[in-house]
């Protein structure tokens, strides 16, 4: 599914979140919830000034550039998609130098620069080589290092996703600690329930971006992926691994 950025900014919050966001209250924007999911988020990676913080799956930037404004970080975000990495540096233009981040269109198994923190969030489903994502990131954290990935769950094969069981047994044989949130489910489903009404609300100009067919099917999609969150069948959780 290729997302351009005109067509996602008809539907997600304005900082182009393509994950789920967190509503800490019912009657939360999506602006506001994607906000409070990348405050949560950072305040679980534990980063301080001047640390070197890796982002895998950056999208658009919105988690990286919080973190090297917040926290005064030296952020790299890595994406592979050019499009989203062409917007993202645009993004830096302007921005004070101490808080420009490095943005790499970038696999994450070519990465190999030592770092302290790690962030992924709603990456990890989408990666072929799941069983040594962990395993990697460890080798690139120092003792006492943090990662923090957001993942989407299921306890049977399906999208692609890993049980939570398993993601952890990954985390601890690779060298991690791991902790692990209550289900976010609901954040999820209802972040997906909001895609999937702006993308109804602006469907003329979904439509004169991407097609009357590519726009029912996405909506489809997240109506899907909504309604099995919601019944239980995929999980959500947010992890915390510290280097060992």
């Amino acid at each position: 599914m290729i997302i351009r950025t005109e067509y996602a900014k008809l539907y997600m919050d304005t900082q182009l979140n393509h994950s789920s966001g967190y509503f800490t209250d019912a009657d939360m924007s999506l602006d506001s919830a994607q906000r409070a999911k990348t405050e949560a988020v950072l305040r679980s990676c534990r980063i301080r000034p001047s640390m070197r913080v890796l982002d895998i799956g950056c999208g658009w930037g919105s988690t990286a550039r919080a973190a090297a404004d917040a926290y005064r970080a030296e952020v790299t975000g890595i994406t592979l998609s050019s499009e989203q990495h062409a917007y993202a540096v645009a993004r830096e233009t302007g921005r004070p130098a101490g808080r420009r981040v490095d943005f790499r269109l970038q696999r994450w198994e070519e990465f190999d620069e030592p770092v302290d923190r790690i962030i992924c969030v709603n990456a990890f489903e989408t990666f072929e080589n799941k069983e040594s994502f962990l395993p990697h990131c460890r080798a690139l954290l120092p003792p006492g290092g943090v990662m923090v990935m957001l993942a989407v769950t299921a306890e049977r094969p399906i999208f692609r996703v890993t049980p939570k069981g398993r993601v952890v047994t990954l985390g601890e044989s690779a060298g991690f600690d791991v902790a692990v949130s209550d289900s976010l489910s609901a954040h999820y489903a209802r972040t997906l329930e909001l895609f999937v009404e702006n993308l109804r609300r602006n469907r003329a100009e979904a439509v004169a971006l991407a097609g009357e067919v590519e726009v029912d099917k996405q909506v489809a999609h997240y109506a899907q992926c909504a309604e099995f969150l919601r019944r239980g069948m995929n999980d959500m959780f947010e992890f915390v691994f510290t280097a060992r």
